[in-house]
């Protein structure tokens, strides 16, 4: 509660926009993507990489990886196998790379980059490929997933003269299949970079503490090759947007969303259907999750839980289908600030 009580909505002062946020999709390419770039003066915070797959027997398995110059901490798994919610796996962190020792390596033709660092006596070797054109992503026997790249990603772009230039967030999909701790894994992943002032990060800025409340990330596969991908966020005021795309495109790209969000008695998302312009999207939470892990290692102050979105009226069954959606419960679902 101590950064809603301290942080200051911004003033209506020159370079303020009341928290109005650019979006839309873009072409991705790996140069643009790696460490050395600021974007509008602002600075990499995070480099996050994470997935959302299910095994064969349909469980949900997310693994995840903060990276900034070295790894932020080791490898974040959660999973619902033989479990009743979404918890992190001990053994899989401790087993895992953690800070130094990681280096970034440019491709001579700017076409890709890596992310690695050896095997070491306490943790199993870590590598992130990211291509032009596709991904892949090894960590010894705790984690094997490859694929392609989907055509288009989101970014959105929100600036601020308080705070000190605002925040620009840039997402990319893959579809990604493969191994995690020997289960066969098919979903997608997703390398979202995210860019702020010097000494701030996410946890301590005015997105996390105040604006941001329904965030939710997602892909669907059809069995003929099609595919749609995009995220879907309402915020306090004007914060917020719809971007979603398919391997033909644009579907929609707005600044301009609303959305009604029921919980549950946990506060956990059951349901949430998102309006953007002409379109509308539903997501549905799955059974067993909640990633109460997560949550509890930030205070309660992060919901973060898997599911699936539809767009409404769609009839058609994915083939794959999968969805991470995360909540402020301090920030509520009031819009007004």
């Amino acid at each position: 509660m101590g950064a809603q009580q301290t942080w200051r909505w911004p003033s209506k002062r020159r370079g303020n926009f009341n928290f109005r946020a650019l979006a839309c999709t873009y072409e991705f390419a790996a140069r643009d993507a790696y460490l050395d770039r600021e974007y509008f003066g602002l600075s990499p915070m995070g480099t996050y990489f994470f997935a959302c797959l299910n095994d064969t027997e349909g469980n949900f398995i997310a693994p995840i990886r903060k990276v900034v110059t070295e790894l932020s901490g080791g490898l974040q798994l959660s999973s619902n196998v033989g479990e009743e919610n979404m918890e992190i796996a001990p053994e899989a962190f401790l087993a895992s790379h953690r800070g130094v020792g990681v280096k970034w390596n440019l491709a001579e033709d700017e076409s890709s980059f890596v992310i690695a660092a050896a095997e070491t006596p306490y943790s199993r070797p870590f590598r992130i490929e990211i291509r032009d054109d596709g991904f892949s992503w090894t960590e010894g026997d705790l984690l094997s997933i490859e694929g392609r790249r989907l055509r288009l990603g989101y970014q959105w772009y929100t600036p601020n003269i308080d705070e000190r230039g605002g925040n620009f967030y840039a997402a990319q999909s893959f579809e990604a299949a493969g191994t995690v701790q020997g289960r066969s894994v098919r979903g997608y992943m997703s390398m979202d970079s995210f860019y702020g002032p010097i000494g701030q990060v996410y946890n301590n800025g005015p997105i996390f503490n105040a604006v941001e409340q329904a965030w939710v990330a997602f892909v669907n596969f059809y069995d003929d090759g099609s595919y749609e991908t995009g995220g879907l966020c309402i915020g306090k005021e004007h914060w917020g947007f719809g971007v979603v795309s398919d391997q033909d495109g644009p579907i929609v790209e707005s600044n301009r969303a609303d959305a009604e969000v029921h919980l549950d008695a946990d506060g956990y998302v059951k349901v949430a259907r998102y309006f953007v312009e002409d379109t509308e999207w539903e997501f549905t939470a799955v059974e067993r999750g909640q990633m109460r892990s997560m949550a509890k290692a930030r205070g309660d102050a992060y919901h973060g839980q898997a599911g699936s979105v539809r767009r409404v009226g769609d009839a058609r069954t994915p083939v794959s289908s999968t969805a991470w959606i995360e909540t402020m419960p301090l920030n509520g679902l009031d819009r007004r600030r």
